[in-house]
């Protein structure tokens, strides 16, 4: 037994993509009961037809629309079709046999009132401001350590994507339910089908990508992310600074488009704490221009006021020295002390890194 799994989300003006599919599925025998956003639609050993209708259902409260509806599914059970669908005033019917069926949309105008259109263009509005809101507050946010792996960076692009994404979708609903109304109300043309089949794909093709992004993203992040030892990658250590406390070592590796390298170690003991990240980048140029980010926003590092001196920024918090940042090369290794250093410790922790 064969069973072929659907995506169901069509609007009222895409009812003759909406038949065209269930046709399809119905002459290879496939039969689902009850249609839904996901439905599962299992083979069986003869055609099935499927019928759309539309009915706005009317009444002055919750009792009366629902007595409405089912009068109207009553009376094409009565001549044998099963309902199986009803969303946004369209319904879906079934039967094992062909029936001479055509749509009417003859006095149906109200089925696309005027609160459905201003609703479809709110909801396009809301999608552009929320696009724009996403892609532009999270540029200005963005800092060295916003994409430190390659999935991460798939992630936003998959974001970024499905931002997009539902802007077009919305556009094309605020567009067509529009057109469709004009269409009942015999005031405009036929819609073009086609072109919705055809927009119909590309939003289907961006959906499926904004899903590829999103979660091969955090599966490539989850293994990206991995711990390194001190033998494969040394660090400035508590004990190097000639603190003998027992300490615990933490560590984190990443790799990716803007950052090939870098690495992070958090050393704790009961009192003292080190932090130490370090970047290796493609380039010196792009390691002075980081020395730059930092100098200009010590705010990013805990910090608010900064000085430099020979490719190392010293950073302070109320005039505590809190941070050193070193560059040597296409490298830059940022310092974050939890005690205050002696003149020796922070010639040493220079000397290690220089």
């Amino acid at each position: 037994m064969k069973y072929q799994i659907k995506i169901i989300n069509y609007r009222p003006y895409e009812h003759e993509l909406f038949q065209k599919k269930l046709n399809q599925l119905g002459q290879m025998g496939y039969y689902c009961r009850d249609l839904s956003l996901i439905s599962i639609f299992k083979q069986v050993n003869h055609p099935v037809y499927y019928y759309i209708d539309f009915h706005k259902t009317f009444g002055k409260n919750r009792k009366e629309k629902k007595a409405d509806k089912e009068a109207f599914v009553k009376k094409y059970i009565k001549k044998s079709y099963q309902f199986i669908y009803n969303k946004r005033d369209m319904y879906v019917f079934a039967s094992q046999q062909e029936k001479d069926f055509q749509i009417n949309l003859k006095n149906k105008k109200d089925l696309i009132d005027n609160i459905k259109r201003i609703q479809s263009f709110c909801a396009f509005i809301a999608s552009l401001w929320l696009a724009a809101f996403f892609i532009l507050g999270s540029l200005y946010a963005m800092n060295i350590d916003t994409f430190l792996s390659y999935g991460i960076t798939f992630v936003y692009a998959g974001l970024v994507l499905l931002c997009l994404t539902a802007v077009f979708r919305c556009f094309v609903n605020f567009y067509y339910t529009k057109a469709f109304y004009k269409q009942l109300a015999k005031k405009g043309q036929p819609l073009s089908y086609s072109r919705l089949s055809y927009f119909r794909k590309i939003y289907m093709i961006c959906s499926i990508t904004c899903l590829c992004l999103i979660g091969g993203g955090f599966i490539e992040d989850t293994f990206n992310a991995q711990e390194f030892t001190l033998k494969e990658h040394p660090v400035l250590t508590i004990k190097d600074l000639g603190i003998n406390d027992k300490s615990e070592l933490s560590t984190l590796q990443h790799r990716s488009f803007t950052v090939p390298h870098s690495y992070s170690v958090l050393e704790s003991t009961n009192q003292p704490m080190l932090y130490t990240k370090e970047y290796q980048l493609r380039s010196q140029k792009s390691a002075k221009q980081l020395m730059e980010d930092f100098k200009a926003n010590p705010k990013q590092y805990y910090c608010t006021s900064v000085k430099e001196d020979h490719h190392i920024l010293y950073g302070y918090q109320n005039q505590k020295l809190t941070t050193l940042i070193i560059q040597k090369e296409n490298r830059v290794v940022l310092l974050s002390l939890s005690f205050t250093p002696t003149p020796q410790q922070i010639q040493k922790m220079i000397n290690y890194y220089k």
